[in-house]
């Protein structure tokens, strides 16, 4: 075989799928130093073992931008044991909208999983100007979509703060309209920029947007989303909302100032939503997308009361606080990858929508690479939380719940989402609407259950 031969085969999820791949290239991405006779005989018989170690490197490169989801997880981290250790209130009431705020991406998934099918189909091009009406139409919907999150998200989490919050629940409703919303829909605005952006320029590199962008993207996503919730927390000082015997009394002055950015935001949405609400692609994501996310976004709201049970848990055992943001993520994007290669390759014919489908090769190998590449990353940010936060006594304990969650939250998740996805695209609903609003919202579920689940028998 000729060193610049380009080599063909059956690589995970579409088929006939055949990926390009100069064999430096996939020696730079898969870190696979070998003597060159040694290379040909490699490719020249792509078994299964070859193939799902192919899938390994490619994804394990493809999630390690989650590793900067552990600096979300020192944003919060800090933010809500510097409050909880002081003020126990003020602390639930951070945690109690940390959670959903963490898992919802505002629309962020639903532009990543169609941008990949779009680009694939040619009816997205690779720039942010004159791109086509279906582009524009997608970010719109994108925006919408956002703010839609934040509003539903403060209404659930309203609720639950009244009923399960005691003599400490707050009677204004007015923190949980303004945090929400600045938080999600300022995230939504700079997210959807980088996304297009990330997708075009993966795209043109003739790699598949399906498996780069939205693990990149929901990190970003989740760094935005908890540094403008941090600094929400700072304007705002819930901490002086509560008595010293932690019974609320008063929202403070910023509260109200914060009204005015929301009202100019929900403005500039309404405008939006007036010129593109008689637009038949604009209304389908939206009809399809946001039942679903209602669901999935009040599961994420609730959430908030399961992990504010584990609290203890998690303000003795920091490094697994400190990984949390990064242990959702990571479980969403191993999901997401296989969702929306899935997605593209219903779209595209590749795979008959029926259940057994599972059992082609190209995807379940797929599925077992992917799979495999989340442990591997898991079992790191174990290893490297424990030591950010110079824990080396529970260092086992978050190692083993880590594990835990990734070999548990993977198999439920997957299987879940994989179910939705073929029952759906049969009902013809479209996958890329669906699937990454109930990804999140399952991970975070699945996840703040498992930490709970699995600290019990620790005493915490």
């Amino acid at each position: 075989m000729a060193n610049n031969k380009e080599i063909f085969f059956h690589f995970s999820w579409k088929k006939p799928f055949y990926l390009r791949f100069n064999q430096q290239k996939i020696l730079k991405e898969c870190e696979i130093t070998l003597p060159r006779t040694a290379i040909n005989e490699w490719f020249k018989k792509p078994t299964t073992l070859r193939i799902i170690l192919l899938i390994v490197g490619t994804t394990t490169l493809a999630l390690l931008f989650d590793l900067f989801g552990l600096g979300a997880g020192s944003i919060g981290s800090f933010t809500f044991i510097n409050y909880a250790s002081n003020f126990t209130n003020a602390g639930t009431f951070i945690i109690l909208l940390y959670s959903p705020l963490l898992s919802s991406d505002g629309g962020i998934g639903v532009l990543s999983s169609r941008l990949g099918t779009g680009l694939h189909l040619g009816s997205i091009q690779t720039k942010l100007l004159k791109n086509t009406e279906s582009y524009y139409t997608l970010i719109s919907a994108v925006l919408t979509l956002g703010t839609f999150n934040g509003l539903w998200i403060g209404l659930i989490s309203y609720i639950t703060n009244l009923v399960v919050s005691g003599t400490s629940r707050i009677f204004n409703p007015l923190p949980f309209i303004v945090i929400p919303i600045l938080t999600l829909t300022i995230s939504s605005a700079i997210s959807s920029q980088i996304t297009s952006l990330l997708a075009f320029f993966v795209f043109k590199k003739k790699l598949d947007p399906d498996t780069w962008v939205y693990p990149t993207m929901s990190t970003i996503n989740n760094i935005l989303s908890t540094l403008f919730y941090a600094l929400m927390i700072v304007i705002l000082q819930p901490k002086n909302w509560f008595t010293e015997t932690g019974v609320w009394t008063k929202i403070t002055a910023p509260t109200y100032f914060m009204l005015i950015p929301v009202g100019l935001y929900l403005g500039f949405v309404g405008y939006i939503i007036s010129r593109n609400y008689k637009k038949k692609d604009y209304l389908g994501i939206l009809k399809q997308a946001m039942p679903i996310q209602s669901v999935t976004l009040t599961i994420n709201s609730l959430t908030g009361g399961i992990l504010s049970a584990a609290d203890k848990a998690l303000t003795n055992l920091r490094g697994l606080f400190l990984i949390y943001p990064a242990l959702i993520d990571t479980l969403g994007d191993e999901c997401t990858i296989t969702s929306n290669t899935t997605s593209t390759n219903l779209a595209l014919g590749s795979i008959p929508a029926k259940l057994n489908a599972i059992t082609d090769k190209d995807l379940w190998t797929n599925l077992v690479g992917v799979g495999i590449s989340g442990l591997i990353l898991h079992l790191f940010y174990g290893i490297l939380g424990s030591l950010i936060v110079a824990d080396f006594r529970n260092m086992g304990v978050v190692i083993g719940i880590a594990l835990g969650i990734n070999i548990f939250g993977y198999l439920i998740v997957q299987s879940v989402i994989y179910f939705i996805l073929i029952i759906g695209y049969r009902k013809g609903l479209d996958p890329d609407n669906i699937a990454v609003p109930i990804i999140a919202s399952l991970s975070n579920l699945v996840c703040s259950a498992l930490i709970l689940l699995f600290t019990l028998p620790f005493g915490y």
